[in-house]
């Protein structure tokens, strides 16, 4: 009873946590698209690049690059699209993002450096200028961005790795309550063998013993309550880490016993 009053609201307040991050990278993402769509791309990379802070989602790294792009910043460009292929390199756009890579660094070569900033003085001349006759510019209408593409699945994940820090979280402070219970145990075994080796009456022994009962039920209680709490969010954390792999069978497996919990993790070289 005293581990789930210990536990109960810490859990919540770690679902509650990662679902806020979550929303919160959502709602950033609708507001870059809507940006971007309006061609107000310095706002669109400003709401991406927030959404990637808070959810590690690599498919904002391509927005970012897209948005890069067509603001005219190849450098930039090239720089995000190689980052989201470090993150994504077996994505269902990977080809496209290399021609992309390909084509930034080719337009950055062609562009000059950044201009250092330099002051000069000129000095004021007297030579009045000749008067200018106003012009009319006609302007072809701007062709509409290219639309940005569905998010990869990869985007989904960034829950995990906040769940997985909470569980982890969760799982040290599980072991701990449980080593204190195991700590208590002891003590509640050497005060009934100290207090009843002389004199003790039967009811004195029966409240000690009782006492390291609770100690040592509790203390089972919190360590597999805090184990699985741990393994289960280290097993999300790992997870959240291997990028798209929604194809290949489930690499990490959590069995909980009697006598506690187990994890494995699989991976490829």
């Amino acid at each position: 009873m005293i581990m789930k009053r210990l536990l109960l609201p810490i859990v919540m307040l770690c679902v509650l946590t990662s679902s806020a991050f979550a929303d919160q990278a959502t709602d950033l993402e609708a507001s870059g698209n809507k940006h971007f769509q309006l061609a107000e791309y310095d706002r669109a990379i400003t709401d991406f690049k927030e959404a990637f802070r808070l959810s590690d989602a690599p498919g904002y790294l391509y927005n970012i690059a897209q948005a890069y792009r067509l603001k005219g910043d190849c450098r930039t460009a090239a720089t995000f699209y190689k980052n989201y292929l470090r993150r994504m390199p077996d994505a269902a756009n990977a080809a496209k993002v290399r021609e992309r890579v390909t084509e930034m660094d080719a337009c950055a070569a062609k562009q000059p450096p950044d201009p250092v900033p330099t002051t000069t003085t000129t000095p004021p001349t007297t030579t009045e200028s000749p008067p200018v006759t106003p012009t009319v510019v006609t302007t072809q209408p701007e062709t509409p961005p290219e639309p940005l593409p569905p998010q990869p699945e990869g985007n989904s994940r960034g829950w995990m790795t906040y769940t997985g820090i909470a569980g982890m979280g969760v799982g040290a402070l599980g072991l701990g309550v449980g080593v204190k219970f195991m700590l208590d145990g002891k003590s509640a075994n050497s005060d009934l063998k100290e207090k009843c080796m002389v004199s003790c009456t039967g009811a004195q022994a029966l409240t000690i013993q009782k006492r390291g009962q609770d100690a040592n039920r509790n203390a089972v209680i919190s360590s597999v309550a805090g184990g699985v709490f741990l393994v289960g969010g280290i097993v999300l954390f790992v997870l959240s880490r291997g990028g798209d792999r929604s194809n290949e069978a489930p690499a990490a497996a959590v069995s909980v016993t009697s006598n506690g919990a187990s994890a494995s993790y699989a991976w490829r070289f």
